[in-house]
């Protein structure tokens, strides 16, 4: 019971000291985006492998709720939202299932395109603030998602925030199954046309579930 009792306190006295100032600025830079297109290089370090698996992808976004996540160069995985249902591809395999927009499978993709980041009350009720630290200019962040349906799938996410830009830098999700997501975004462009073609998935040829 007193170890337990040293935890709360020790996680309460975290959270007294989080600085919550470049969350804030990040938050509200992001009521003014309505677009984004951005190359990113995701990371996945799984428990049975020895060194974790770099690949290259693009994201391509449009409020609310539109997205379109590509890894792979040629593309091998494809994400398609277009705001009510997504469609998740198997490129390599031709094979393919669609999910609701807003479920727990599809959270991973479009966190950055949801209502949790509207402002900073949102951000509060969606995730837990557990720890914060500035290191070389790069506001670090981590929380814990609080909806139950959603941890099953995302246990901790971790947020790199450029103090100067206010820009995401990169995105961290630990999974339930151990296995490790980071995402490093370069090139954004913020508030650029993009095609509404892009949040329609071309699913001719595939074996869709």
């Amino acid at each position: 019971m007193r170890v337990l009792l040293f935890l709360l306190a020790l996680i309460s006295s975290l959270q007294a000291e989080l600085d919550l100032k470049p969350l804030e600025s990040w938050i509200a830079k992001q009521k003014t985006l309505r677009s984004l297109d951005t190359d990113f290089v995701q990371e996945r370090k799984l428990p049975s492998l020895k060194k974790p698996v770099s690949t290259p992808g693009r994201l391509r976004m449009a409020r609310p709720g539109k997205l379109r996540w590509e890894l792979g160069n040629p593309v091998k995985t494809l994400a398609v939202s277009d705001g009510t249902t997504m469609t998740l591809l198997d490129v390599a395999k031709r094979r393919g299932k669609t999910i609701a927009a807003g479920s727990p499978d599809a959270k991973q993709f479009t966190l950055l395109s949801d209502d949790s980041f509207s402002d900073l009350a949102s951000f509060q009720q969606t995730f837990e603030l557990v720890e914060s630290r500035v290191v070389s200019g790069i506001y670090q962040l981590t929380v814990r998602p609080k909806d139950k349906a959603m941890r099953k799938q995302v246990s901790w996410m971790f947020l790199d925030i450029d103090t100067r830009t206010h820009e995401l830098r990169a995105l961290d999700l630990q999974m339930a199954d151990q296995s490790r997501i980071r995402t490093v975004f370069s090139n954004a462009k913020v508030n650029a046309k993009i095609d509404p073609a892009v949040f329609a998935a071309d699913t001719a040829g595939f074996q869709m579930k």
